[in-house]
């Protein structure tokens, strides 16, 4: 039998099982997918920030995941008002004890750090639609930066 000369035995196997080599090549996608996922996910590492006066001197009863998790709605959602990120970035600001503001940087890290930018302050740094004229932010990353927290 003579074949014609544009004929390729590959192509014909390709043609034959082309069901299972597009299943293979997205399982392949979807592995290489999940390893470089999971290996982002675990190089995020953030090591709680040392309290200047030991936890005793924050208050009891107060709790910090309530900012935190605030803190991480306004600046993860798409659509938030600048006025909002700032109302959230004053509210860190004006607690009265900084071994508070280490709480909430420290309860921030742990439930969020994975999730996108990593720290607390890599995601105040990280923000690009804010209230330019107000200032908080500068003044926030500052003193994230005052007092040491990466």
């Amino acid at each position: 039998m003579k074949f014609p000369t544009s004929f390729n035995p590959y192509m014909a196997y390709a043609k034959k099982n082309s069901g299972w080599i597009i299943i293979a090549v997205i399982a392949l996608g979807v592995a290489i997918y999940i390893y470089f996922k999971g290996k982002k996910d675990g190089k995020i590492y953030i090591p709680d920030a040392p309290y200047i006066n030991g936890a005793e001197s924050i208050p009891s009863g107060w709790n910090p995941n309530t900012l935190a998790d605030k803190l991480f709605k306004v600046m993860n959602d798409v659509i938030v008002a600048s006025g909002t990120k700032d109302a959230a970035w004053k509210e860190l600001l004006a607690l009265p004890t900084d071994d508070m503001i280490i709480a909430v940087y420290n309860t921030f890290n742990k439930k969020y750090a994975t999730k996108g930018k990593g720290s607390l302050t890599e995601w105040v740094n990280d923000e690009i639609y804010y209230d330019y004229l107000s200032g908080v932010k500068s003044k926030l990353y500052n003193k994230l930066k005052s007092l040491r927290l990466n």
